[in-house]
């Protein structure tokens, strides 16, 4: 069996310690209007404290942060034995998927972000 280089992944959050989203569901009129996505809302204050925490503890140690550094540039924050080390390009991506997401993000589809 081949890969088709897709990856399964959901959005989850806790909101206000009450209730917990799970879903594919993007935020954006893209999802809204083209793609077939879902979610489910859990109401459970012991689940989503529990996901917050988790959140909170043990995800910074698993996951890059991103945010926008100079020119607007994305940086993934990386924590290591307690440091943030600061990468400037996506960690994992080959030269090759980057250069398609620049030839990607030349394409006029702002409307359908």
């Amino acid at each position: 069996m081949g890969s088709s280089g897709s990856s399964l992944h959901a959005k989850t959050f806790a909101v206000d310690n009450r209730r917990v989203f799970v879903g594919s569901f993007n935020f954006d009129p893209r999802s809204a209007r083209l793609n077939t996505e879902l979610g489910f809302l859990i109401e459970s204050p012991a689940l989503a404290r529990e996901l917050a925490t988790a959140f909170a503890e043990r995800i910074p140690g698993r996951a890059y942060r991103v945010t926008l550094g100079e020119r607007k540039h994305l940086n993934w924050l990386d924590l290591q034995d307690g440091e943030t080390v600061v990468q400037t390009t996506e960690p994992g991506g080959s030269r090759w998927k980057r250069s398609m997401v620049a030839l990607l993000g030349l394409a006029p589809i702002e409307w359908l972000l």
